[in-house]
């Protein structure tokens, strides 16, 4: 079958965006299940930008995007020895003020960053639009294979614990604290790359376009909208919120369509507090119903 909307530059977009922001989303959740709710999601994204841009000249494409991984693996790492004993409220002002030190930090050493006039990434896939959304595509299929690993019986009841009953955790000898590292890890280098990604699509970032707290906020608001600790979640939520973004724009238009946009994200959460999969569970589960009321209402008259 011929995909023919993958000629139409809106449609790979549209498809770019959905598969960057679902990375990310993620990529938070993963980090969600240990029961961290962090909002330094940008911090990771830029840094993946930012290495990728620094290490290519250096070392040459294929490194530099080695380098991505090992710098976001051990920013990650720091990051969460640091904020290992911090808690909820506590952890997610820790993380956002992380995100905004690394942007102050960018622009404070412009020999190295380009200050606040940014860097040039390498262009991703050499400009052509198809192959960009091809690699995204293949980062996006690794996020979630991912994600569906550690959903496994392996690491769900480990993680479940960790964000239930921390101290139940310990005394029963799940490594908490590699745990919640590994966590760290995985997710930071998801988010890493697909910055890295989002630089390469434009040849060109700056601090306050990568490290904004836009990407620290957006992935908390798709994984809430699609369903925490699942896989579909995320990817549904950010299938939603980018169609309801571009339908917006487009209907609305200026700066007016970001007041309705984030209005209608506030009645979702509202609304579906189990997100959109919780919502498709309770359907399936009012037809299960439905079904063996009928079933047993015809057994009863034959």
């Amino acid at each position: 079958m011929t995909l023919i909307w993958i000629d139409r530059p809106f449609w790979i977009q549209l498809a770019i965006g959905v598969a960057i922001t679902a990375v990310t989303a993620l990529a938070w959740d993963i980090l969600s299940r240990t029961g961290q709710v962090s909002l330094g999601s940008a911090a990771f994204f830029g840094i993946g930008s930012y290495a990728l841009a620094l290490f290519e000249p250096l070392v040459g494409l294929a490194l530099a995007w080695v380098a991505v991984v090992v710098v976001c693996a051990l920013a990650a790492t720091l990051l969460g020895l640091l904020t290992l004993r911090l808690r909820r409220m506590y952890f997610a002002i820790a993380t956002l003020g992380f995100a905004l030190s690394m942007q102050v930090l960018v622009v404070v050493f412009p020999d190295w960053t380009g200050g606040a006039g940014g860097i040039a990434p390498p262009v991703l896939a050499g400009g052509d639009p198809r192959w960009q959304l091809a690699l995204i595509g293949l980062l996006l299929l690794a996020a979630a294979g991912i994600s569906d690993l550690l959903l496994g019986l392996r690491f769900r009841p480990a993680f479940f614990m960790i964000r239930t009953k921390p101290e139940l955790a310990t005394a029963s000898g799940v490594p908490v604290v590699r745990m919640k590292i590994f966590a760290f890890i995985v997710s930071g280098v998801l988010i890493g790359l697909a910055g890295a990604c989002y630089g390469g699509l434009y040849g060109y970032v700056v601090p306050t376009d990568v490290f904004t707290t836009n990407w620290s906020v957006l992935p908390l608001a798709i994984a809430t909208l699609g369903g925490m600790d699942t896989t579909i979640g995320p990817l549904l939520g950010a299938v939603v919120l980018k169609a309801l973004e571009e339908v917006a724009r487009s209907t609305i238009g200026g700066t007016g369509y970001q007041v309705v946009y984030g209005a209608v994200i506030i009645l979702f959460v509202i609304g579906m507090p189990q997100g959109i999969v919780g919502l498709l569970r309770r359907g399936r589960g009012l037809l299960a119903r439905s079904g063996t009321a009928k079933k047993k209402e015809r057994e009863r008259h034959a």
